[in-house]
């Protein structure tokens, strides 16, 4: 396969931010600091990446804040202080993600309704539930949790464990028949209908998958926070979809990685770093994020049309 020049734009930004932080804050690059990093990045990363796999497809997943708000708040409120209880009511969070992700698929399969509406519809579901089973901030989370998730055997984060876990999950599956529905799909639904894939099933596993994906983000921030919020899923919703575009996910379908996703979510987290260290407030992250999208999503448009051309030349 090709490389196309856009692919890189995300990893030469990293590098660059990673450069200017050392500069900035000398020696600050350590695997302390990597851990840190890590931690604070892999719930945006995993919610990342369901949502790079509804991208793929030419869909969008809005619901995914509703599912973490609901998974955190139930982590924070209801799971008991033990092994068997942590072990079993995680597991049914993983189900319950997976089970409200197929619900979306369902909705728009059988229903007929537009991903942006129908999961806009689901997310005010989930979230008006979520504010039923925890109307304000708070929440007693079991300590044993907390020290499984944030721990750091033989000196590595098991965050990053987990983002190398992703980052393989994702090479697996562009390797098996469902990555290549996936990305068929996403490049052309007719076609791949025409080919033989069963378009609703792919449909129904993609927002099932990305239900997953935000229940394993809940998960996570229930222990990185030891609390839980009703509304703890919101800010996921744009920011997964902003760090998959930037890590090189198409929004019309078809084209991107899951680890384009987890080096976005990178590039989004050290920018508000970068702006600390340059004595400029947080506050501006969101701008800067803003403008490098923009100028993401122009350089891509730019490229295609400039492909275009010469493909119409030929």
């Amino acid at each position: 396969m090709k490389l196309q020049p856009r692919s890189f734009i995300p990893y030469i930004i990293l590098i660059a931010l990673i450069v200017s932080t050392s500069a900035l804050q000398p020696n600050i690059v350590s695997l302390d600091w990597l851990g840190i990093k890590t931690n604070t990045i892999l719930p945006l990363a995993l919610a990342t990446a369901g949502q790079t796999l509804v991208l793929f497809t030419g869909g969008i997943d809005l619901s995914i804040g509703g599912i973490i708000s609901v998974t955190n708040s139930l982590e924070a409120t209801r799971m008991s202080n033990s092994v068997e209880g942590v072990v079993l009511f995680t597991l049914g969070m993983l189900l319950l993600g997976l089970l409200l992700g197929a619900v979306n698929g369902i909705i728009i399969v059988r229903v007929g309704l537009q991903p942006f509406i129908a999961t806009l519809v689901t997310w005010s579901i989930y979230g008006g539930l979520a504010l039923w089973i925890l109307p304000t901030d708070r929440g007693n989370v079991p300590q044993g949790f907390i020290d499984v998730l944030l721990a750091h055997p033989a000196g590595i984060p098991v965050s990053l464990m987990l983002l190398v876990v992703l980052g393989l999950f994702w090479l697996y599956l562009k390797k098996t028949p469902l990555g290549k529905s996936i990305l068929s799909l996403g490049s052309n639904a007719k076609a791949s209908y025409l080919s033989g894939i069963n378009v609703n099933r792919v449909r129904l596993t993609v927002y099932a998958l990305s239900g997953f994906f935000a229940a394993t983000a809940g998960i996570y921030r229930t222990a990185q926070v030891a609390s839980g919020s009703p509304t703890a899923g919101n800010n996921f919703i744009l920011l997964s979809v902003s760090a998959a575009v930037i890590g090189g996910t198409s929004l019309a379908g078809g084209k991107g990685s899951i680890i384009g996703g987890i080096i976005g979510v990178c590039v989004l987290k050290l920018i508000g770093d970068l702006l600390v260290f340059s004595g400029v407030s947080s506050h501006w992250a969101a701008l800067f994020q803003g403008l490098l999208l923009i100028f993401i999503i122009a350089f891509v448009s730019i490229t295609e049309q400039v492909k275009r051309r010469r493909e119409g030349l030929l």
